[in-house]
């Protein structure tokens, strides 16, 4: 089920390339983020504790709610035996890759030992 667009400025170092939606502001470049509207929280799928550290610094390094029904930004986790996949809700194209890079370091950092895979939700 897919939810409607909010559309939220981010700042970025470059637009990105096919972002029609990047504008060129004085403080640099802005891109705007189709984020979904609240959908709930997220599929969680794990051992609880880890879920709960992983989810936590996830949503310190996003600076966006990603838990309960505030949620706009993650549409599963799963942590198994040497393998993590994080599935998000933001369009890659604009501000959604931006996201997964910040992601994908938290969780590289908090499992260092894993395999992480970040995709988009289609």
């Amino acid at each position: 089920m897919a939810c409607p667009a909010t559309i939220i400025p981010i700042h970025a170092a470059e637009p990105s390339r096919g972002c029609a939606a990047c504008l060129q502001a004085s403080s640099g470049p802005v891109c705007r983020s189709a984020l979904g509207e609240p959908c709930g929280a997220p599929r969680l799928s794990g051992p609880a504790a880890e879920l709960h550290r992983v989810m936590q610094a996830l949503q310190q390094s996003l600076g966006l709610p990603i838990s309960g029904d505030d949620n706009r930004v993650v549409r599963a986790l799963t942590l198994g035996d040497g393998e993590a996949e994080l599935q998000l809700a933001v369009d890659p194209r604009c501000g959604g890759a931006e996201l997964a890079d910040t992601a994908f370091q938290t969780l590289r950092r908090l499992l260092p030992d894993t395999d992480i895979y970040v995709t988009h939700h289609a």
